[in-house]
């Protein structure tokens, strides 16, 4: 007989960013280049390298870059995207030394240790995240929500969008209905756009390598690590 789970309440949170802050890849843009190369769909990938470029050249912000790399989902199926999600995970994993930061992988081991939960929080998707955190043991995922209709994504995203104060947004929404205090909880991230998120908690910690934060964090006293 299979005994019954024991439901357990975690002690805190620490909330992660993924890509540059556990990962050394960016999962959007590796997977969204895996998904051309197996499907072979050379207009679409044409279309987006375009979309890109002109986004970058006028110099968009993060949150406009997002919505936009989304859009190129339009049509795909959402049990297409979670297959290739898996395969794309196992493929990297295979490829890509040192795939994992170490340093910062000890901090979640370290977390999880000291019954705390630890959540990732991304602008990227679920279907490529999921696989990341079933290999590190997480439970909770933040992240980007694409709107579905007959099973197919619409190219637009639901609310909060997980980029720069969207982290801020969905932090405080997941402690709110668990009763937590964020002024108790920890986080991690490595660009400029995690500010937000560092700011959310009480413990915040900037991981070398991004945009901008670490002479901010360092200004402020925070907690720096390297990524290796």
């Amino acid at each position: 007989m299979t005994a019954p789970v024991r439901q357990t309440v975690a002690a805190g949170y620490a909330f992660f960013d993924v890509d540059d802050t556990l990962i050394s890849v960016k999962s959007l843009l590796r997977f969204q280049e895996y998904w051309y190369e197996v499907t072979g769909d050379v207009a679409g990938r044409a279309a987006y390298e375009a979309d890109m470029a002109d986004l970058r050249r006028s110099d968009a912000s993060w949150e406009i870059l997002n919505r936009r790399f989304y859009r190129h989902f339009a049509g795909r199926s959402v049990a297409e995207v979670e297959t290739h999600g898996h395969a794309w995970f196992r493929l990297v994993e295979a490829s890509t030394p040192n795939l994992f930061h170490g340093p910062v992988v000890e901090c979640l081991r370290r977390h999880q240790e000291a019954g705390e939960e630890a959540v990732f929080v991304s602008g990227s998707f679920p279907a490529v995240l999921r696989p990341v955190a079933e290999r590190l043991g997480v439970r909770h995922i933040l992240a980007t929500t694409m709107e579905v209709a007959d099973g197919r994504y619409t190219g637009e995203i639901l609310a909060p969008q997980t980029i720069g104060a969207g982290k801020a947004a969905a932090v405080g929404a997941f402690l709110r209905r668990r009763g937590i205090r964020a002024e108790d909880c920890h986080a991690y991230g490595d660009d400029i756009s995690d500010l937000a998120l560092l700011e959310a908690v009480g413990h915040p910690t900037a991981v070398r390598g991004g945009r901008g934060l670490e002479a901010l964090a360092a200004a402020r006293g925070w907690r720096i690590i390297s990524p290796s």
